[in-house]
């Protein structure tokens, strides 16, 4: 214990310049940083038009009770996202039909072979994936089949195309948007009992509810895609998976795994720990790449 009395006179002096030069760095310290962060804030809101959306992308891919893997997955290279932006493709073998992997994965082969894509060429694009889906037809005559969904984003847009039930799936302000309708009879049901005033949980009980209306390796498919791209902001997330994940992970499961602050890689690993702790007997393949977007200068 110090008896500061004791102290010469000029020591304590020092002692007390130390402490005032000291409290007016931190204050001036504490200032500057105030600021900064203000002034930084301010920038970023007024120039945020300007700064990038920079896409972290992770992805999981899974076998699940079944004997074989049929889902494919594809991610452009990440090195040409300033020049061709980047693709994000998922394919699903059909279940029930045999060479469902082959299919899935001469579609995510036949789409890295096709890149780069034209971004503003959506109708050409589609035809592209409709190219594919006759190709299949003329060697397996609807034998066999996958889905496709698959992204397409360049800067701060984005275009989709999709066959089939797989998802494409947009979080944003902690509301989870499924953007692709389902090509399968259950859609097709529901649409026809909402017109006659029908219940249309009824639809999800009929045998054929899960069978698909269209798929890649039906002869001249429809491919469903956007008429005009879609405006994405920071801290979206896009899921593009196969539906082995949403039947055991609804949307709503989905987002209570999930947080807004983390990266790809780790919301990625959520959801994949989310469809493995369902445990869900009949568990189909389950694939998904995930897109986080966050503005930066770079």
């Amino acid at each position: 214990m110090y008896d500061f009395d004791l102290l010469p006179e000029d020591t304590l002096f020092a002692l007390y310049v130390a402490l005032v030069l000291f409290a007016i760095a931190f204050v001036s310290f504490a200032a500057i940083t105030l600021y900064t962060l203000i002034k930084t804030s301010i920038y970023n809101k007024k120039h945020e038009d300007k700064l990038k959306l920079t896409p972290d992308v992770a992805y999981f891919h899974e076998r699940g009770k079944r004997g074989n893997q049929e889902d494919s997955v594809y991610i452009s290279p990440l090195d040409k996202i300033e020049e061709s932006g980047l693709v994000a493709a998922c394919s699903d073998g059909m279940g029930g039909l045999l060479n469902g992997e082959v299919v899935s994965k001469y579609v995510t082969d036949s789409l890295a072979e096709s890149f780069p894509l034209k971004f503003d060429a959506q109708a050409e694009n589609a035809k592209i994936i409709s190219g594919i889906s006759d190709r299949v037809y003329e060697d397996f005559h609807l034998s066999a089949g996958a889905t496709l969904v698959m992204v397409h984003i360049f800067d701060d847009l984005l275009n989709f195309y999709s066959l089939g039930d797989s998802n494409i799936i947009l979080i944003r302000n902690n509301r989870a948007t499924l953007l692709n309708n389902k090509q399968n009879y259950a859609s097709v049901m529901i649409k026809k009992f909402s017109e006659g005033g029908i219940d249309t949980v009824d639809a999800y009980k009929d045998p054929r509810a899960r069978g698909l209306t269209d798929f890649v390796g039906n002869f001249k498919c429809n491919v469903q895609m956007t008429s005009r791209p879609m405006k994405l902001r920071d801290n979206d997330i896009i899921i593009v998976g196969s539906d082995g994940v949403t039947d055991s992970m609804p949307l709503n499961r989905i987002l209570n795994h999930i947080h807004s602050d983390q990266n790809a890689t780790g919301i990625a690993r959520m959801i994949k720990y989310g469809v493995k702790s369902s445990k869900n007997p009949r568990q189909d393949n389950y694939s998904a790449i995930v897109i986080k977007l966050r503005r930066s200068i770079v």
